[in-house]
């Protein structure tokens, strides 16, 4: 690590390779502002690799936890493991320590070094209402639960800041003033290396991310198979994995559907390249959702649900469709494409002039180091 640099250490509850929105936030950003700071990473160890390596220029640490759990909420393992890398952390030159999301346990981690060390702490919010699993009970004990983290977290008197508008917004309801917005983004090179004509015999309709109910996945399946009846030429994929994939794969057989499982970074470029109808339907607390970016930078047409920021993207009919949480309302919406397959060009090509020119990295670091030096001097 460079000594005439500063450095920014990210406390995250997860990180690369495991694969999820926040994840790659970290990493996208990271990539941009490594040119200007030392980057640091503290996270959990849940795959079992190096507890501490550089990836790509970063450090990171990885901190144990218990098994129970470990993928979906990461409990620390505060044993003699725990307890040496955290020491090696608190000897880390640190200037500004940035946490993502407010309830994993990693996060109320980055306040207390923030104080030991005496350094800037910011907080970075990816949500846009309470995390949900899909049960009740464990809804409601989740709610109480990030409740009180997040009462513990201002105690720190940190910076606030969302990934989206409508992630700002969700922090009035813990009586937090956001000072700003660190957008959600996507590498604008990655047209230039992915991008090609589509040549599809079907018009490819698909679904990129986790497969659990909350995502809207079930409403999609269900409206496909339903227009599938009346247009016959054609098809979903699904991309992704989860809980109830196998069940999903028993339910829908349908010849039209394709299962693909967790597929790589560059098959989801791929997938988004091929795709001419990208359908986002979730139901879930989302920041600003990644695969919306990722598809329309590929000029693909969106129908998507109003979760999180993805009205800051999609933010006039010619940009996109936004469909309410039902099958009824998904049916009627790609239909109403099927029927108009020039709706179909004329959105992708408005949404991937808008995403250049809006949601890229470069324009996220900007916002990010200007913040940073505000408060840093």
């Amino acid at each position: 690590m460079k000594k005439n640099k500063k450095t920014i250490a990210f406390f995250n509850g997860f990180y690369i390779p495991h694969l999820g929105g926040v994840e790659r936030y970290t990493s996208n950003l990271s990539e941009q502002l490594k040119e200007n700071y030392n980057i640091i990473v503290v996270t959990t160890n849940d795959s079992n690799t190096k507890n501490i390596e550089v990836v790509d220029d970063v450090k990171v640490y990885r901190l144990p936890v218990y098994n129970l759990c470990k993928n979906r909420y990461p409990f620390l393992k505060k044993n003699k493991e725990y307890k040496e890398l955290l020491n090696k952390i608190l000897k880390e030159k640190i200037d500004f320590i940035i946490c993502n999301t407010r309830y994993y346990q990693t996060s109320i981690l980055g306040a207390k070094v923030a104080k030991e060390k005496n350094t800037k702490l910011f907080f970075l919010d990816h949500s846009s209402n309470h995390v949900t699993v899909g049960n009740k009970l464990l809804d409601r004990c989740g709610a109480i639960y990030e409740d009180y983290l997040t009462n513990k977290i201002k105690k720190y008197n940190p910076k606030f800041y969302g990934v989206s508008k409508k992630c700002n917004e969700w922090l009035k309801y813990f009586n937090i003033e956001a000072s700003g917005v660190f957008y959600n983004s996507i590498d604008d090179s990655v047209y230039k290396k992915f991008y090609k004509e589509k040549k599809n015999k079907k018009t490819k309709i698909s679904y990129i991310g986790r497969i659990i109910p909350e995502k809207g996945v079930i409403n999609l399946l269900d409206a496909f198979e339903e227009i599938n009846k009346k247009y016959k030429n054609i098809e979903l994929v699904i991309a992704g994995d989860g809980p109830i994939l196998k069940d999903l794969k028993e339910k829908y057989k349908n010849k039209n559907i394709t299962f693909l499982g967790k597929i790589g970074y560059e098959d989801v470029m791929k997938l988004c390249v091929e795709t001419d109808i990208f359908v986002h339907p979730s139901m879930y607390p989302e920041g600003l959702p990644t695969s919306i970016l990722e598809a329309g930078i590929m000029k693909t047409a969106i129908i998507a649900t109003d979760r999180g920021g993805t009205c800051e993207v999609i933010n006039d009919k010619k940009y996109g469709l936004i469909v309410e949480e039902n099958k009824e309302d998904l049916v009627d919406k790609l239909s109403y494409l099927l029927d108009n397959p020039d709706k179909i060009k004329e959105l992708k090509e408005n949404i991937h002039e808008r995403i250049i020119k809006n949601f890229t990295w470069k324009q996220t670091a900007k916002a990010v180091e200007k913040e940073l030096e505000k408060y840093g001097k």
